[in-house]
C-alpha cells in the first residue's frame, strides 16, 4: 500500500480539525448547563454519552449499567457502554441496562473533575470489569493480530475520560503502573486500557506493541507499555482508540441464547 500524499494528509488534517471544533463547541455546551445543575456526575455523563453517540458508526449504541458474562461476573455499574448490532435489547438509553459481554464493543467511566480518589475507584472498576470473560466458541473473529486476540477478544477495552484532572497525566501513569504492580497474579492489560484528559491529553497501554493499533518512534520502533501525551485533540483521540481496539466479531448464534438455555 502507497503512503499518503502530503496533500491528502492535509486534507484529513483539516477534518479532523473541524471535527474536534464541533466535539468541544458540544461538551462546553454541555458543561455549561451541568454546572447549573445539582447532579454533575449523571448530567456529565449523559452528555458525553450523548456527544459520542453522535460520532459512533450506526451500528453501535451506547448506553450505561453492568455488564456480565456466562460464568456470572458483574461489573460495576459502568458510565458508557457501547454495544454491537448482535447484543440483545435489554436497555435503553435514559436508563441503566444490563449487558452481555460478548455484545460489548468497549466501555469506561467519565468525571466531570479526576481526583486521586476517583482515580482509586476508576482502577478498581476497570479491574472487575476486565475479568469478564466472552465466550469465543460462539463466534467467528476476523483475522487480528494475536496480541489482540489475547487482550480484547477475552474482554473489551476500558477507558477513563475527564472533564477536568487535579492530578497531572504523569501522576496518572504512575499510580497506574504502581496499581498493577501491587496486584496479584494479574496480567497488566486485565485493567484499565487508556486514560483520556480533556484539553491535556492520554495516557495508553499499548501491550507488547504488536496489536493492530501501535505508537511507534521517529525511528519506525513500537513502543511496549504505557504512553503519555499531550494533545489538543483528546476527543478525537479518543474516537480514534476506541474505533482501532475495539472487537469485530461475526456471532453464529444469538448472544442471548447462551445465557438463557440450560445445559446438563
Amino acid at each position: 500500500m502507497s503512503a499518503p500524499t502530503s496533500s491528502a494528509r492535509e486534507v484529513v488534517r483539516e477534518k479532523v480539525a473541524a471535527v474536534e471544533a464541533q466535539m468541544k463547541a458540544s461538551l462546553q455546551e454541555a458543561r455549561a448547563s451541568f454546572k447549573q445543575s445539582g447532579d454533575k456526575g449523571a448530567t456529565v455523563e449523559d452528555a458525553f454519552r450523548g456527544f459520542i453517540r453522535q460520532y459512533l458508526p450506526r451500528r453501535l449504541e451506547v448506553g450505561h449499567g453492568e455488564v456480565i458474562d456466562s460464568k456470572g461476573a458483574r461489573s460495576a455499574q459502568t458510565d458508557v457502554v457501547v454495544v454491537n448490532e448482535d447484543h440483545p435489547l435489554t436497555f435503553t438509553q435514559n436508563s441503566p441496562g444490563l449487558f452481555f459481554v460478548e455484545g460489548v464493543s468497549f466501555a469506561g467511566e467519565v468525571k466531570s473533575l479526576l481526583t486521586s480518589d476517583g482515580l482509586e475507584k476508576a482502577l478498581a472498576d476497570s479491574k472487575a470489569f476486565k475479568q469478564l470473560e466472552m465466550v469465543l466458541s460462539w463466534v467467528v473473529t476476523v483475522a487480528v493480530p494475536e496480541s489482540d486476540s489475547k487482550r480484547f477478544y477475552k474482554c473489551p477495552p476500558w477507558f477513563l475520560f475527564a472533564f477536568e484532572s487535579q492530578l497531572s497525566l504523569g501522576a496518572i501513569r504512575a499510580r497506574i503502573e504502581e496499581y498493577a504492580k501491587q496486584q496479584e497474579n494479574i496480567d497488566p492489560t486485565r485493567m484499565m486500557d487508556a486514560v483520556f484528559v480533556l484539553d491535556r491529553g492520554y495516557t495508553t497501554n499499548f501491550g507488547d506493541g504488536k496489536g493492530s493499533f501501535q505508537f511507534r518512534t521517529p525511528d519506525g520502533n513500537s513502543v511496549v507499555g504505557w504512553v503519555t501525551r499531550e494533545s489538543k485533540s483528546v476527543l478525537f483521540d479518543m474516537l480514534t482508540w476506541a474505533l482501532a481496539v475495539m472487537p469485530r466479531a461475526i456471532w453464529y448464534r444469538p448472544i442471548l441464547t447462551g445465557y438463557m438455555i440450560q445445559t446438563v
